[in-house]
């Protein structure tokens, strides 16, 4: 046992994004190594409960004039809480009702290789989930989040905008993602799905930012 050494590799939560090794020997440090793992829980959850408490704080906001005595609805798809967690804080600035789109059958796997294969294969056969039905003719304004999948809008969010009739409505979309993204395709499809041009601009937020950039998301509903 003397020679033998594990490699310990651990990632320390974003915004640190810290990757440390260390080599250890077995034999005379595996109390070091329970220890570590459990300070790397520790530290990951606080960072997780930091980025929620910001979520309540109070937020400097004047109510931009578009969004004045209009009936505003939040609505989202969100397969790992990113999405959720910017709906959220766009729901908490300017107000409404928040609602989440979900899916009939099973909602789709976290792990993302299977998942992305799941959604390749829909794609090609041009598919759509089918989803719970959502009213939202009482609504004016519609902020509509999705992650993007395979560089466009996820498949229930597709499927959202193409049930549902937005004559006489505003459509605000919003995105989050970790890879790329075709923003002007994604907006074309938008008026295609939903036959309508009253699209304002989108906010993409890149997903490992969404805890450090409140502020941007307060500038884009004031600038929209």
């Amino acid at each position: 046992m003397a020679n033998n050494y594990v490699i310990i590799i651990s990632i320390q939560a974003y915004p640190f994004c810290i990757i440390s090794t260390k080599y250890i020997k077995l034999k005379d440090k595996i109390y070091e190594v329970f220890l570590m793992g459990i300070f790397i829980l520790f530290f990951t959850l606080l960072i997780v409960a930091t980025c929620k408490i910001n979520e309540l704080k109070n937020i400097q906001y004047n109510q931009p004039e578009y969004l004045a005595d209009k009936k505003i609805l939040t609505i989202y798809y969100s397969n790992n809480g990113n999405t959720k967690n910017v709906a959220l804080n766009i729901n908490y600035i300017v107000g409404g009702d928040i609602k989440e789109i979900e899916l009939v059958e099973k909602n789709y796997p976290n792990n993302i290789f299977t998942m992305s294969k799941q959604v390749r294969k829909q794609i090609k056969e041009g598919v759509l989930p089918r989803i719970k039905d959502i009213d939202i003719s009482d609504y004016d304004i519609i902020f509509v989040g999705s992650p993007i999948w395979n560089f466009s809008m996820s498949l229930p969010v597709k499927a959202f905008l193409k049930n549902n009739n937005f004559e006489n409505k505003t459509l605000i979309p919003f995105f989050t993602y970790s890879g790329g993204a075709k923003k002007s395709r994604i907006v074309k499809e938008i008026e295609e799905l939903t036959n309508t041009k009253d699209i304002k601009k989108p906010l993409f937020m890149f997903e490992n930012r969404i805890c450090l950039e409140k502020q941007q998301i307060i500038k884009w509903i004031n600038n929209i």
